[in-house]
């Protein structure tokens, strides 16, 4: 029966040399979490101009929802050194990356809105300004010629194949134009006014509209109104050159941003650099504005944390270490049992806390909770923390059965012993 208990003891002592090398093995802080953006919720983010509207951005998006992971690691050096709340060091090992991750997996969707919203719309305001001037046109030629024309400028339009596709060819044309690194407002302008022109020729074929009514002097008007909606979005440079247009929403973003930390960071941080371009811009005021909206209470909160996490660390390194010396040491004496003690299942039961359930409410409680009415771009938010606490405490979980098993064996073994020295001191007392 002896041996049995001995036999338990190798597995107690296996199973506090796992635990007790899980804890420093293992991360002492990971963090993984699955965050869901509402893309009709994100959307409302985009600035909205007159090129971005009347758009269903999740048949756009070809989905609801995007999916953003937010996950870090931090061992026990890494947890030690912000136990102060040492908000360099929080900055650089949990926020920064993490930022520049969900920035990175949001500019892809940033992208295809803005390009789709911009097209679409150019294309709109394009088609009503070629109709506007064939229209023009042809009232033109019916009041010079006295000729009744019975063909509205759709069926003029109509007949000389300038259709959706004509629009669309039309608005790609010029959006590549303005997009053009070396585009200025002087080459838009010469696209657009070609372009009409164009159109125009197209329609004269008909033979039912005056083209005099676009001249060269309608050139300045084509440009000057150009320049003013781009000037309106904030495109136009300070030499004439225009800046990337697919870029827009940096363009604003950085602006806005750039507003807000104002007077909180230096005046050089603020600036562009030359080198630098407007995404990368917006993406580095981005992750300083988070940084900076971060309040104190969020880093005095985290080195208490963390503070706990080295805390519990160690006191749960003791115990398991004092399990297994208890145990190699009972292990070849003459009363072999080892001792849990009831020290070890308070403390162990912190583990399961620590291990257990602070993972299971990360990814079963917080999905319930209503993030909706929070009014940010969320419809489900999983977080999956794991403490170094998590192996140790299913170790810990089979303890329990093991005990109960252990314990049995145990009595029996103490009844044995206990003949055993009941025999001896018979025996000693006769010789007396």
């Amino acid at each position: 029966m002896k041996l049995a208990i001995r036999i338990f003891n190798l597995i107690i002592l296996a199973l506090s040399a796992v635990a007790t090398i899980m804890l420093f093995a293992t991360p002492t802080l990971s963090f993984n979490s699955y965050v869901a953006v509402d893309v009709k919720t994100f959307s409302a983010f985009v600035p909205e101009t007159e090129f971005s509207h009347d758009i269903d951005i999740t048949e756009l998006i070809g989905t609801d929802k995007i999916a953003v992971g937010v996950k870090f690691k931090l061992n026990a050096l890494q947890v030690g050194g912000i136990i102060d709340g040492n908000k360099n060091r929080i900055n650089e090992d949990i926020i920064g990356d993490n930022i520049k991750d969900v920035i990175d997996i949001l500019h892809e969707p940033v992208d295809l809105i803005t390009d789709y919203l911009i097209k679409t719309n150019m294309k709109r305001l394009i088609s009503e300004q070629i109709t506007s001037y064939v229209d023009q046109a042809r009232e033109k030629y019916a009041n010079e010629s006295g000729i009744a024309i019975t063909s509205t400028t759709e069926d003029i339009l109509d007949e000389v194949g300038i259709d959706d596709e004509y629009f669309t060819n039309f608005s790609l044309a010029l959006y590549d134009a303005i997009d053009s690194e070396t585009a200025t407002t002087d080459s838009a302008g010469d696209v657009l006014f070609t372009q009409i022109d164009d159109a125009l020729a197209k329609a004269e074929e008909t033979g039912m509209i005056d083209t005099s009514v676009f001249s060269e002097d309608s050139k300045e008007g084509i440009k000057s109104g150009l320049v003013n909606v781009l000037t309106s979005l904030n495109l136009v440079e300070p030499d004439s050159s225009i800046k990337r247009i697919s870029q827009i929403s940096y363009v604003y973003l950085a602006s806005y941003i750039k507003e807000q930390l104002t007077g909180k960071v230096e005046d050089s941080f603020l600036e562009r650099k030359v080198d630098e371009s407007i995404p990368d811009y917006a993406d580095r005021l981005l992750n300083r504005f988070v940084i900076e909206m971060m309040p104190d209470m969020f880093y005095q909160v985290f080195g208490y944390v963390a503070l706990g996490l080295i805390i519990g660390l160690f006191v749960f390194a003791f115990i398991w270490v004092l399990l297994f010396l208890i145990t190699i040491i009972k292990t070849f004496t003459r009363k072999p049992w080892t001792i849990f003690g009831p020290w070890f299942w308070i403390i162990g039961s912190l583990q399961i806390i620590l291990g257990i359930v602070l993972t299971a409410l990360g990814k079963i409680a917080l999905p319930m909770l209503p993030l909706s009415s929070l009014g940010l771009p969320i419809s489900k938010l999983i977080i999956a923390p794991r403490t170094f606490a998590l192996v140790p405490s299913i170790l810990y979980l089979i303890c329990i059965p093991l005990a109960f098993i252990y314990g049995f064996f145990k009595r029996r073994v103490k009844r044995i012993v206990q003949k055993e020295d009941d025999r001896e001191e018979f025996e000693r007392e006769q010789e007396d």
